[in-house]
């Protein structure tokens, strides 16, 4: 039955394979997704560790203050907050602010600072002297260093009672426990492990959510691009004429398992080299940011990966074994759409049933799945075959279903696969030499059932 099945895979695999626009969009992605994660995870780190919420100084030695609410008002009050940059800077109250200007242009670095209220709120307008050298950007500090400190410059802004002020401007010490560090009184930002822990937690729902629709988006265009591939390419033979010969040294099912799996194997190549590119990426951006002494979340939850049971091996093996099965499910609708075809227009129409049964399934995955609490889909989804192709393999990477309920899963996928492609063979074989009138799909089944 199988006869010369190995030549029929090697030539068309090699068709699909071996031509420039095929090699170069596997290169040319290939190295974006090797590049992209790197390039995305330096930048986030770069940000990160700008961003260390140290306020820039403003280049000022000393702020001339006119509060109009409060004029006796002691801002020096301001350096006991401790605030890097902003703790060592002197000032001194005047009456109004053209005295203030007056005196301030006696010197280079200092800024005029104008409190007032307007609709009953405390409002600020910092003035930069004639003589002053400070660029608009520095003083700019000044104004993000009030923004930071909103509520202490509205109590001495406001004239309030400045009791206690400076136990009010001190910085809190915090800390943070779960239940059974806080009765051992083990914190977990002194336990680095726990604390890594913690952050990787916190970005799980997000990386299931990523990795379900990247995986969705992935299988869908896959299955797409080679659906209608095998299609086309299972009725050439019946189109040129060349059946009746090639059938002497071919049998049928030879035939298409042959075309089937060859255009396959091509896309399967392409999508595994693909994949490892991105894999190889992320690995690369994280030594990189570590070597940096950056700690990106998305370090933290790689290395907590293990414990949390996800991309463990044996769930990197069934998710490939979904993938794998789930795409020759769909291509085997393909083949029997070709399989009843004498020529590619037929083949085209034939082929809306396997377009169907794909949007069908990527629309229930889009909108029933979208809502998932946490990225997590219905456990329903994974026993309809064509809706678990779609959402298995990712469900399976994040270990969010059980190993015994994933194969029962993984099972329901591989048999109906099996069961479609046999029925693809069996009705090629049946229909290999026929030269009637067009036959639907529907009716072929009948055809081949009542003939059993």
């Amino acid at each position: 039955m199988f006869k010369n099945f190995d030549k029929v895979f090697k030539y068309t695999f090699r068709n699909q394979a071996d031509t420039k626009s095929y090699k170069s969009m596997m290169v040319i992605v290939s190295l974006i997704l090797l590049a992209l994660p790197i390039v995305i995870m330096l930048i986030v780190n770069n940000v990160q560790q700008k961003d260390d919420g140290k306020i820039k100084p403003s280049g000022a030695s000393a702020i001339y203050v006119v509060n109009e609410e409060a004029p006796n008002t002691d801002f020096n009050l301001l350096n006991y907050a401790g605030i890097e940059n902003y703790d060592n800077i002197k000032y001194i109250s005047y009456d109004s602010v053209d005295e203030a200007l007056e005196v301030a242009n006696r010197g280079t670095d200092i800024l005029v600072l104008r409190i007032y209220k307007d609709e009953g709120e405390i409002k600020s307008t910092l003035i930069v002297p004639e003589s002053c050298t400070i660029s608009k950007g520095d003083a700019d500090n000044f104004n993000e260093f009030i923004d930071k400190n909103q509520m202490m410059f509205t109590v001495l802004g406001s004239g309030v009672s400045l009791n206690n002020l400076g136990q009010m401007s001190m910085s809190v010490e915090n800390d943070v426990y779960n239940a059974s560090g806080y009765m051992k009184g083990e914190s977990l930002l002194e336990n680095k492990e726990e604390a890594e822990a913690v952050a990787a937690n916190s970005i799980k729902s997000t990386v299931n959510y990523i990795v379900v629709y990247v995986t969705m988006f992935v299988m869908y265009m896959v299955i797409l691009m080679y659906g209608n591939s095998i299609a086309q390419n299972v009725v050439m033979e019946k189109e040129s004429k060349l059946m009746d010969t090639m059938l002497v040294s071919v049998k049928p099912q030879a035939l298409v398992f042959g075309k089937m799996l060859g255009i396959l194997a091509a896309g399967f190549l392409q999508l595994f080299t693909w994949v490892i590119s991105l894999v190889v990426g992320f690995i690369v951006g994280c030594k990189i940011v570590e070597a940096k002494g950056g700690n990106l979340g998305i370090i933290s939850f790689i290395k907590s990966m293990p414990e949390m049971g996800i991309f463990t091996p044996l769930n990197i093996v069934l998710a490939i074994l979904t993938i794998l099965f789930g795409v020759l499910l769909y291509a085997s609708l393909s083949c029997l759409a070709g399989a009843i075809s004498n020529n590619r227009e037929e083949a085209a129409t034939n082929n809306s049933v396997f377009i169907v049964v794909l949007l069908a399934s990527f629309y229930v995955v889009l909108f029933c799945g979208l809502g998932a609490e946490g990225g997590v889909m219905p456990l329903w989804m994974m026993f309809i075959p064509p809706v678990a192709a779609m959402v298995l393999p990712a469900t399976l990477l994040m270990g969010n279903i059980s190993m015994g309920l994933g194969l029962l899963a993984v099972l329901f996928v591989v048999l109906l696969a099996v069961v479609l492609t046999i029925l693809a063979g069996k009705l090629y074989k049946m229909m290999s030499l026929y030269k009637g009138n067009r036959v639907k799909l529907s009716k072929a089944i009948g055809m081949l059932f009542s003939k059993a």
